[in-house]
């Protein structure tokens, strides 16, 4: 009988070695960051034209123990607005997921978001879902050592833009 529960006891471990769960103490951190989670489109005399934002990113992970690595599914929830209602418009926004531990970034991946404007509209939302890149756990690193970060693949005046508006001088 003893014998019996252990095998049960050992299919029970061997079955939860490779889970999925959305306990946000085992999943890596996942969050916009601050800096580039606005992205504001310029035009002629520096008036905004589109500003897109991040809004929330949330996850669940698949986390396997024997394997000693963790992916993550982010669900990635963005708003455009645009100052004018006017005709019908589109514009992309690009966007990164990058994983990190300790600051240190291990991997990136660049994607678009696409937003659509129907004529009178001035506001867009949209959701995607990504996939982040497998990630091989360092010897003694938990998958909540490392973070899925999302942000908007801005150049540098663009991250000055949103510098100066949340700081200003």
């Amino acid at each position: 009988m003893r014998f019996r529960n252990f095998l049960v006891l050992a299919a029970a471990v061997a079955a939860l070695s490779g889970c999925s769960t959305t306990d946000d103490d085992k999943c890596p951190l996942a969050s916009a960051v601050i800096d580039t989670a606005s992205l504001t489109q310029l035009g002629q005399g520096n008036q905004p034209l589109y500003t897109a934002q991040i809004h929330k990113v949330s996850a669940d992970c698949d986390i396997s123990k024997t394997e000693h690595t963790v992916t993550s599914s982010l669900d990635i929830e963005f708003t455009a607005t645009r100052p004018n209602a006017g005709s019908a418009e589109s514009f992309d926004a690009p966007y990164y997921v990058a994983i990190t531990l300790g600051g240190q970034v291990l991997s990136k991946r660049e994607y678009t978001a696409h937003f659509n404007f129907d004529a009178g509209q001035t506001s867009a939302e949209l959701s995607e879902s990504k996939d982040t890149p497998l990630i091989h756990m360092q010897k003694g690193k938990h998958p909540y050592d490392y973070a899925a970060l999302v942000g908007f693949q801005l150049t540098r005046e663009q991250l000055e833009y949103n510098r100066a508006g949340r700081y200003p001088k």
